[in-house]
């Protein structure tokens, strides 16, 4: 959350020892409290509600909830979200970019492709 807050992101590359370990992010995750809401609780487990406070420092709050995680069957992933989750872990992995974006071209034009083995050579590692 304290990264979330500071960057607006949380991927992959938000979570190295040496973002993790930066005085603003280390201040801020002392700012986080970690709490089960009532409201949250009695949703159910089915829903997995999330209830976020943000105390701001001229005294406002700003709150949000979601009842279903994106991602999940009631709030899908659409194919642009599925797309850049990719390519940040295409970053992370360092892989070639151009790579990241064929893939992501062929998966796009699933119907069109004549031999999957096109996908899988590109998602396969180098040859031995």
């Amino acid at each position: 959350m304290a990264i979330l807050l500071l960057e607006g992101k949380a991927g992959l590359s938000q979570f190295r020892n040496e973002v993790v370990r930066r005085p603003d992010v280390q201040e801020m995750i002392r700012r986080v409290n970690f709490y089960v809401d009532p409201v949250a609780e009695k949703a159910g487990y089915d829903k997995m509600t999330t209830i976020l406070t943000v105390h701001l420092k001229d005294g406002r709050t700003v709150s949000g909830r979601a009842d279903f995680a994106k991602g999940s069957p009631s709030d899908p992933m659409t194919s642009k979200d599925v797309a850049e989750k990719f390519k940040n872990c295409a970053e992370f992995a360092a892989w070639p970019a151009d790579k990241c974006e064929k893939v992501i071209e062929l998966v796009n034009n699933l119907e069109q492709v004549s031999d999957v083995y096109n996908i899988a050579d590109l998602l396969a590692g180098p040859k031995v």
